[in-house]
């Protein structure tokens, strides 16, 4: 077993996938922790899944005073259970923060290892730059939390099992899909289906009935009687499948398949976003049967009426990059063998076809006589980190490092913020603005001003840039709300007011917001 991890180790240190992974890991944790000492993280999504999260670790179930209600009745995630042990080790969000970073930067290492495979190292270290530096990646990195963090490690680890011949190690993996997020049993369907074309009929049939089911029950059962309101975005698809939600859209879909297709292209942002997932990679993923797996994400998007589905700039895109380059891998195989037939060698082969336990092995040959997809690959792998490193020459993380970016939104009042902080006492209830409320989390149980469900006899606000849900003509709404509950000022920085609920009420105690 030592000379087992002896060996693991020593092949880690030697590997370039190790660094370079390393390196990432590196860059990307230190601009977000200057994003979050500059309090510019909130409620939405990091604040939700903290507190899931330590209600994972202290009670069991995840309560989330922000929404009112347990996270599983919002977006159907029992995979963040697996980071309660980060809330017992440092109860600080800033662990989820960096946790992201670890698992999305993890994930290349699978994409690394399906081209060293069959093209060797050179070509594996290219491909790994290429997916580290792609717009998905540093999207997500900069949106602090996401459930796409284990979406992202869970599909490409399958992937590369799944192309590797490895079909029952790739199915147990597919299967925690349905943890991630409650769209991830249709995608888990899907690799069945895929599973089911390469003759695997087990494990396609136990991966359709799998994700299908937990598709119906998350839906239809857990999500609705979790939460208050039923299924929060059942109404984003109306307007476009005149249904509440995708699954009951599925019938106007199947009748209306030139409106459906219509739909998927008809906003710039839409195109835009196609751009961005096929010319990086230069639409070589659709010589691949693999790129079907993409369908169930970008119709669940591109038919939601809510535009921020749309767009390629946050971690929607996360998920679908390690399908795309798996499918690029799969696409050179196959162009090659075309033309390695054509040449006389053969077919190259497919591990993924591969009768259980039958070795594939290559013969030898001499130097020229090369595979196709080995030199398609070469020659992509440069092409694609140009692309990539082209794409983010405006982006935020990459003018930070250059020393170009703007400020972070509220590092001018980070101060002020921490001496109002130290006003409100551990253990009370505390209403917050959204830039405000991240620090309170480890020692309070804090809600969300304007969000209607706030509560608490104690209330901090940003009277300058409350965010999320307020705005900031919305403030003298909110403090006329807060005084008519009895609240009054225990401190006042200029932008930042502490108040207490010291004085009798003359309205109902109950949440702030338009609805109050």
């Amino acid at each position: 077993m030592l000379i087992r991890v002896r060996d693991t180790a020593i092949r880690t240190l030697l590997s370039p996938c190790g660094w370079i992974v390393g390196v990432a890991i590196y860059l990307f944790a230190r601009w977000a922790q200057a994003q979050y000492d500059a309090l510019s993280v909130g409620a939405c999504d990091l604040g939700i899944f903290y507190q899931a999260v330590q209600g994972w670790a202290n009670g069991a179930w995840p309560m989330v005073p922000i929404k009112g209600y347990v996270q599983l009745g919002d977006h159907f995630s029992p995979v963040f259970a697996l980071l309660a042990p980060l809330v017992w080790i440092h109860d600080s969000a800033i662990t989820l923060v960096y946790a992201q970073i670890v698992l999305i930067c993890l994930s290349g290492i699978p994409i690394y290892h399906i081209f060293r495979r069959r093209h060797g190292i050179a070509v594996g270290t290219g491909m790994l730059i290429a997916y580290l530096c792609s717009h998905a990646v540093f999207g997500t990195v900069a949106f602090p939390v996401h459930e796409v963090m284990f979406g992202a490690l869970f599909l490409a680890w399958g992937l590369e099992r799944m192309l590797a011949g490895k079909w029952t190690q790739a199915t147990i993996l597919f299967a925690a899909l349905v943890t991630v997020k409650e769209d991830g049993g249709l995608l888990c369907a899907m690799l069945g289906l895929y599973a089911l074309l390469n003759r695997r009929w087990k494990h396609g049939g136990f991966l359709i009935a799998w994700g299908a089911s937990w598709f119906l029950v998350t839906l239809k059962f857990i999500i609705p009687n979790l939460n208050p309101g039923g299924f929060t975005y059942a109404k984003d698809y109306q307007e476009n499948l005149h249904a509440d939600g995708i699954f009951a859209g599925i019938p106007y879909m199947v009748t209306h398949p030139l409106e459906i297709l219509n739909l998927m292209t008809d906003e710039p942002a839409k195109l835009t976003t196609w751009e961005q997932l096929l010319l990086p990679v230069g639409f070589a993923a659709l010589a691949s049967p693999l790129i079907l797996l993409i369908a169930p994400v970008m119709l669940s998007r591109m038919l939601s009426s809510r535009e921020t589905q749309w767009s390629s700039d946050l971690y929607y895109d996360m998920p679908l990059i390690p399908i795309l380059f798996a499918a690029v891998a799969d696409g050179f195989r196959r162009i090659g063998s075309l033309v390695d037939r054509a040449r006389g060698l053969g077919p190259d082969p497919d591990l993924a076809m591969a009768p259980r336990g039958t070795p594939v092995e290559e013969p030898k040959r001499p130097w020229y006589q090369f595979r196709t997809a080995t030199v398609m690959a070469a020659i992509a792998a440069p092409v694609f980190i140009f692309f990539a490193v082209q794409d983010l020459r405006d982006h935020k993380i990459v003018d930070w490092y250059e020393g170009t970016a703007a400020p972070f939104n509220n590092a001018t009042v980070v101060d002020e913020a921490t001496d109002a902080l130290e006003r409100i006492p551990a253990g009370v209830t505390v209403r917050a603005s959204n830039n405000l409320l991240i620090p309170l989390l480890p020692t309070n149980e804090v809600t969300l001003i304007g969000s209607n469900v706030d509560k608490g006899d104690w209330a901090v606000v940003d009277i300058w840039n409350p965010s999320c849900p307020i705005g900031r003509t919305e403030i003298p709404q909110i403090m006329k709300q807060l005084d008519q509950m009895g609240f009054r000022q225990v401190y006042n920085g200029g932008r930042i007011i502490v108040l207490q609920r010291t004085a009798p009420a003359t309205q109902p105690i109950r949440g702030t917001g338009t609805a109050s």
